[in-house]
């Protein structure tokens, strides 16, 4: 009455109701974000999408970053390193660059780890404020806000490499590493993936749902009952797992009580105060 895809898809559908529904302390993850310092050196002219440089050091690392030349506000992807003096660009200017052009490569746009799921803060010297795209193109749609540190970040959909990607603002102009703290994806794409919380909780679950489905296929109450056994059984899992979650992964559980040792004076806080008056 019920086939081997149909409960692969209400299993799946079920994982991710559950997964979402509860911050589980196995899906929090941290990486982090080197920033690079921006680059001048030198001077470049172009034609079409060829980028020549004059006393540059152009290197492989400069691919996927962005220049911006002259007095263009439009700022372009660097599509490939050619040599020392020479890149290709990914579209051209809408003019192209006379020789002796001041120019400045950057990069604003990182990766995100293969499992992001979502974000759950930035922090540099201080944490930094989640802006949405719009928010970062009405303050400065041509990214020519330059800081040494940034105070906000946004997050983008998809990459060609089908990656999330983060993007900081102000435009980071000095090397600094920034901690993402993030959840993961948990994807059950195979039978050897497990979940990021107790697994009965999921089987109950499914379990339900299949009831549910087979009394929509048949008609017959007996399915409703059993859904409803079911369902009891999940409710008290759930709760099991979530007190689980708490005792063994939670902040409490690792960090004593002890205000007072090790406190930090009032200039440390003052220095590092993360509110903005204007």
């Amino acid at each position: 009455m019920i086939t081997d895809p149909e409960v692969v898809t209400i299993v799946q559908a079920e994982h991710d109701s559950i997964l979402n529904d509860y911050s589980w302390s196995r899906r929090k993850a941290e990486t982090t974000i080197s920033t690079v310092a921006t680059y001048s050196t030198g001077t470049v002219s172009s034609v079409g999408t060829a980028l020549t440089g004059s006393g540059t050091t152009f290197t492989s690392a400069m691919e996927d970053r962005w220049i911006r030349g002259g007095s263009h506000t439009t700022y372009i992807k660097i599509n490939t390193f050619v040599s020392a003096t020479a890149l290709t660009l990914e579209t051209s200017f809408p003019s192209d660059l006379a020789a002796g052009t001041a120019y400045t490569i950057f990069q604003h746009v990182y990766n995100l780890p293969s499992d992001f799921g979502r974000i759950l803060n930035v922090t540099g010297q201080v944490p930094l404020r989640e802006a949405t795209r719009q928010q970062i193109d009405n303050i400065d749609p041509y990214r020519s806000v330059v800081n040494s540190e940034a105070t906000n970040y946004l997050i983008h959909g998809f990459n060609s490499d089908s990656l999330f990607e983060i993007e900081l603002w102000p435009v980071p102009s000095s090397a600094r590493v920034y901690r993402v703290q993030y959840l993961r994806n948990n994807s059950l794409a195979s039978d050897s993936d497990q979940p990021l919380y107790r697994a009965s909780v999921l089987i109950w679950k499914a379990a339900e749902a299949c009831c549910f489905f087979l009394h929509a296929r048949t008609g017959d109450a007996a399915w409703l009952a059993l859904a409803d056994r079911y369902h009891q059984r999940y409710l008290e899992d759930l709760e099991g797992a979530k007190e689980d979650d708490l005792g063994k992964f939670s902040v409490r559980s690792h960090v004593k009580d002890g205000y007072g040792e090790g406190e930090l004076g009032s200039d440390w806080y003052i220095s590092h105060d993360p509110i903005r008056l204007i």
